[in-house]
């Protein structure tokens, strides 16, 4: 896969296009084991042929093959790069200046689940740290986000070409069926990172 060139030009539903056209398309990528036995286990069926759900950013995992490992993530213990981070790191400036211009809350993009026609299953984000902010792209129908705060309290959140935010570690949330090309991008911390993060804050190193 050549390397990623785009800038955008505004923000506009015209320029969210080209990005997925231009970006989103062209990321040639397939889910993991874990990923694809959350799904199976979840939907009661393997996941369809073209949908794929992976990480950009970080993880704990080194191993990638008897004979690979990941490349371990700078001042970061325990963490390492994914396959697309670690193959295509302009693609962070990419998706930060994303961020930037279409969520109205500040973001770092440095950890984003990139979603194709993935029709997520109930699940809790065991992982994550904190907020989620979750954005769709694509030409689709239906595809809203679920939220289960509580028995009684359950949100349907229209995500298409607008970020919405909540805690996907704490409340259970998935994906209602949908119809036509899907693509979901969910930003969020990972939870050992936040924990070096959080320690570095207060043990600062000496200068």
């Amino acid at each position: 896969m050549d390397k990623f060139e785009f800038k955008f030009k505004n923000k506009s539903i015209a320029e969210l296009k080209r990005f997925e056209t231009q970006v989103l398309d062209k990321i040639e990528a397939k889910s993991g084991t874990r990923r694809k036995n959350m799904f199976k286990k979840g939907n009661g069926f393997n996941e369809p042929k073209g949908s794929y759900s992976i990480t950009y950013g970080y993880t704990n995992m080194s191993y990638l093959s008897p004979i690979k490992r990941r490349t371990p993530v700078p001042d970061k213990d325990g963490l390492y790069y994914t396959k697309l981070r670690d193959n295509h790191p302009e693609l962070l400036d990419i998706l930060q200046e994303f961020c930037d211009l279409y969520s109205p809350e500040k973001i770092v993009a440095d950890q984003v689940q990139i979603n194709r026609n993935w029709c997520s299953p109930p699940h809790r984000d065991s992982g994550n740290v904190g907020t989620s902010y979750i954005i769709g792209l694509g030409n689709y129908n239906c595809g809203e986000t679920v939220v289960e705060y509580s028995p009684k309290h359950i949100e349907y959140y229209d995500i298409k070409n607008t970020f919405t935010s909540f805690n996907g570690s704490k409340y259970l949330h998935y994906t209602r069926p949908f119809t036509g090309t899907r693509y979901s991008l969910v930003f969020y911390q990972h939870k050992i990172s936040s924990a070096i993060d959080i320690d570095d804050e207060r043990n600062p190193a000496e200068p």
